[in-house]
This record gives structure tokens, C-alpha cells and sequence, in this order.
């Protein structure tokens, strides 16, 4: 503490107290509240690409030796499908600021695609492993039960996604220049405040890539709670995807993630229901954009 306060005093304010919230100190001065953190070298250059670009979503701070200063944000209350609303055009905003184009490196492209290949055999060999076990027993417990009744799902993603790599791969190994953009890294709805102003925070994951990987990180987080259709529909609206870009999205959300039961039955159950839901939201969400896709190949080629 004594610490912190020397730090505040340096800037001229006159400490009220102290809370802690989650993981984050809060300092309560007479001339608002602030969270203090350790200096990150990498916001220096990242605050000043993104201001340079236009793009103002971002937390005022100040700096001051090893520290710094942030206002907290006490946030406005609003229901989580506005804030997924806000975060989507944000995100879109970022992406189209951002654009630039580099050559396609083969290694780069072949890397991904192997990688991706020894996950969905990885996972097709476990599910089959698992369901045989399964399946050996006289009993299931309810968990197992509910996944062996699903376990087609689980079969169809995996072929699907396999598919989608396979033409994926077939188009970006003949690509000359690929897009990229500054991704955020964990757009998720905890790192959007919403307060008197919107503002994108915890940028520590931030780096240049393909522009998917954020909305790959944004579905997985909140696919529960949210019509992600809708918010993928208007995102696409103001950043569209590329073909190659869609393609690489679909094989990503459609690779269903690794089950391990932990023999509390009712975690588990909870955890194989989020599994199978989903699984079941993905493949009707990719049916739906390949469907749209399609269509809209159709009419361009009809013109």
C-alpha cells in the first residue's frame, strides 16, 4: 500500500481508500477512482498504432516509472446482447483500420493446416475410444449417456470440419497475398466497459493475424447466451470475410473441444449438456452461413 500511494501522490491526488474488485486494486482519490498495474513496454507502441489509426476505444492511462494508472469504470447495466451488439462493431471497426496485405508464406499456411489435421484425427480416435468404452458397460452414468445418445453430433462436426480444412488448404496453398489486421487477442464481453464511454481493455494477447482468430475467441466465449448468427451476419456487414477467410472460420468453431470426465456426476452432466449445445448451435450456425454464402456466389455469378 505504501507503495501505491507514493505513486498516486506523484500525480497530486489525495486518497480516499482502498477496495479490491476481482483482481484489480482500486484506489478511490478526490479526483475519481483508478486502477494501478505494472507497465507494459508493448502498450506504448500498440496505444500509439491504434490512436495513429483512428481508433479511440481505448482506456486513457498515464505512466510513471514501473506503473500505470487507469480511471475505473463503474459500467451502465445494459443486457448482454447490447453489449454483444457494441462489441461486434468494435471489433469490426479494429479489423477495417487495421487492413493491411502480406505474401502468403507456404510454410506458415502448411503449419496451420497440419496442425489442425492432428486435432481432428486426435479427437475423431478419442470419441470413438470413449463410446466403445462406453458402450462396454453395464451402466452408464448419466453423463455418458448423454453424450453416447449425441455422439453423431460429435461424428458429423469432425467430418465437417475436416471438409472445411481440406478446401481451406486447397485454395491458400495456391494464394499469392493473404489479410491481415491487429487482433485483440480475447474479445470477450468481460473486456468491453460500458460506462459513459465504450471501451475495449485487456490487450495484453494482442498481435497481427488472420482477422478470424477474434471472432473464433468471441464465439467460443459467449455462444451460450447469444444468437451468434445475428452478430456474425452484421460484423460480416461491415467486415466481410474472404472465402478462404470463412473457410478457416467454420473448420475452427466446428472442432468440438475435448471431453474428460471428472466423476462428479453433475458437473459433468452440466459440462457434456454445454458440449453437446454447442455442437448443436455451431453445425446449425455453419449450415446457415454456408447456405447464405452460397446464395450470394450464386447471384455475383449471375449478374
Amino acid at each position: 500500500m505504501n507503495k501505491i500511494k507514493k505513486i498516486i501522490d506523484q500525480f497530486n491526488f489525495n486518497i480516499r481508500g482502498y477496495r479490491k474488485l476481482n483482481n484489480i486494486q482500486i484506489i478511490d482519490t478526490d479526483q475519481g477512482k483508478y486502477v494501478i498495474k505494472r507497465k507494459n513496454a508493448y502498450h506504448d507502441e500498440l496505444y500509439e498504432y491504434l490512436k495513429n489509426k483512428n481508433f479511440n476505444y481505448l482506456l486513457d492511462r498515464k505512466r510513471i516509472q514501473d506503473y500505470e494508472i487507469f480511471p475505473f469504470i463503474d459500467e451502465v447495466d445494459i443486457p448482454k446482447e447490447e453489449k454483444a451488439i457494441e462489441m461486434v462493431y468494435i471489433l469490426s471497426l479494429l479489423h477495417n483500420k487495421t487492413t493491411f496485405y502480406r505474401e502468403v508464406v507456404l510454410d506458415k499456411v502448411k503449419e496451420i493446416y497440419e496442425t489442425l489435421s492432428r486435432e481432428i484425427e486426435y479427437l475423431t480416435y478419442y470419441y470413438h475410444d470413449m463410446q466403445d468404452m462406453i458402450e462396454q458397460k453395464v451402466y452408464m452414468s448419466p453423463e455418458e449417456y448423454l453424450l453416447i445418445r449425441n455422439i453423431s453430433l460429435v461424428y458429423s462436426s469432425l467430418e465437417y470440419s475436416k471438409e472445411q480444412l481440406e478446401k481451406w488448404y486447397r485454395i491458400k496453398k495456391d494464394s499469392k497475398k493473404e489479410r491481415v489486421v491487429l487482433l485483440h487477442g480475447r474479445p470477450s464481453l468481460d473486456h468491453l466497459l460500458i460506462g459513459k464511454d465504450r471501451t475495449l481493455i485487456s490487450w495484453n494477447h494482442s498481435k497481427r493475424g488472420i482477422p478470424i482468430y477474434d471472432f473464433v475467441y468471441f464465439y467460443k466465449s459467449d455462444y451460450l447466451d447469444l444468437e451468434m448468427s445475428a452478430l456474425f451476419d452484421m460484423y460480416q456487414s461491415k467486415f466481410l470475410y474472404t472465402h478462404d477467410e470463412n473457410l478457416l472460420f467454420f473448420t475452427i468453431i466446428s472442432i468440438p473441444r475435448k471431453l474428460v470426465f471428472t466423476k462428479k456426476h453433475y458437473k459433468d452432466c452440466y459440462e457434456v449438456f454445454k458440449f453437446i449445445k454447442y455442437t448443436e448451435k455451431t453445425m446449425d450456425f455453419v449450415l446457415k452461413e454456408n447456405q447464405e454464402t452460397e446464395k450470394t456466389n450464386h447471384n455475383e455469378f449471375n449478374k
